[in-house]
């Protein structure tokens, strides 16, 4: 499973120039711009809808990150995980509150062969004077200043920019199937408020439940008997990922050809595919890829997802369906989703993880997904 053999040539995951798109400066000008029949989006978004139609992925160009923040996040992500394991304990997460250090996580109820860091760029600025507020905190844990200068500081400037990069690109998702640019604004801001009077944070006033991880994945001693992250979908809206350049791991399962697909790194870009909750508001029309990360028998290899994620109190249901047809998922609470995927990460629990399928109304057609094959995804 450590061969990446190359991909071939009409099976390739699309890059999607996404420049125009960032060089907006507010939602009214990407609306204006998206009005004008011939406006620069118009051969973006239909690259958009090409590549979440066939892959749920596709790779982002001229994201406007800079390369010096490049290179700082890069080098935070090294200095952090090469600190002593004791240490790095010090900030273990765990079952009440899921953000931290950890190196015991579960896909699939398999162990993967990774260590973690999770963090979010919002939680401490939640007040506890309300219940609501409470039983949706996870305080980020943060080693101190001293031991790794910097590092808490370029990860909130990197976050934002992740935050930024994900809200524009659910706008083009939201316009790709006939939607205004704001539409997804509605699930991910919290109806329940933060104070007494509903006074909203003032760094992140949306209160969406986004996170963001650094994974660093070892050398694997026997990497034909070891996954890095076995096979899953991720369970958000969308996820924005930097994987490192001098190693490739990445597959995503192409459904139509039922083969696993390489997704190399690409200088200058970030890889990103939508996740459950975009299955499930679209009905189908884009459906969330199974994906995976291969162990290295030769090679140490870092990667830090974003997920872009609703507000926890979100109800999530088919909110796109045609006239002709019906919703084909139950109504979910976001919040009641994830925590129980997150419980799954920590020990294998005997039985299938929690899988948006589970919220698939009995009978509902399934024409736009190509159902993979147990023997293609363990291939």
């Amino acid at each position: 499973m450590t061969e990446l053999a190359p991909p071939a040539a009409a099976l390739r995951v699309p890059v999607v120039d996404i420049g125009a798109l960032m060089a907006c400066r507010d939602d009214a000008e990407v609306q204006a711009i998206l009005a004008r029949a011939d406006g620069p989006f118009r051969t973006t978004i239909s690259a958009l809808q090409s590549a979440l139609t066939e892959w749920g992925f596709f790779y982002i160009a001229n994201h406007g990150v800079t390369p010096e923040l490049m290179e700082r996040f890069q080098s935070a992500i090294k200095r952090f995980f090469a600190l002593p394991k004791e240490l790095k304990n010090t900030i273990r997460r765990d079952k009440a509150n899921p953000l931290g250090f950890f190196d015991d996580e579960f896909t699939k109820n398999k162990k993967d062969w990774k260590e973690v860091f999770d963090f979010s760029g919002r939680y401490e600025e939640l007040p506890e004077n309300r219940e609501a507020n409470r039983s949706a905190k996870y305080q980020n844990r943060w080693l101190a200043e001293s031991v790794v200068p910097g590092f808490k500081d370029t990860l909130i400037e990197y976050y934002d920019h992740m935050e930024h990069i994900a809200r524009r690109l659910l706008m083009l998702v939201a316009v790709s199937l006939g939607e205004h640019v704001t539409f997804f604004d509605q699930f991910f801001h919290s109806k329940t408020g933060f104070g007494e009077n509903g006074d909203k944070r003032t760094r992140h006033p949306d209160n969406n439940s986004s996170a963001m991880r650094l994974n660093y994945y070892p050398i694997a001693r026997d990497p034909e008997e070891t996954m890095g992250v076995h096979h899953h979908t991720d369970p958000g809206a969308l996820t924005v990922l930097y994987q490192d350049d001098s190693v490739s791991s990445l597959q995503v399962f192409h459904r139509s050809s039922q083969q696993w697909q390489n997704l190399p790194p690409i200088a200058d870009t970030f890889v990103v595919n939508i996740g459950d909750m975009i299955q499930v508001w679209s009905n189908d029309k884009y459906c969330a890829s199974l994906h995976r990360a291969l162990a290295n028998g030769t090679s140490e290899r870092f990667s830090s997802p974003f997920f872009y994620n609703p507000a926890f109190d979100a109800n999530i249901h088919p909110v796109l369906v045609d006239a002709d047809d019906q919703p084909k998922y139950k109504e979910l609470n976001w919040h009641e989703y994830i925590m129980s995927k997150v419980l799954g990460n920590y020990v294998d629990l005997g039985e299938e993880d929690l899988h948006i399928s589970h919220y698939r109304v009995e009978g509902a057609a399934a024409d736009n997904i190509a159902q993979p094959k147990q023997h293609a995804i363990n291939a």
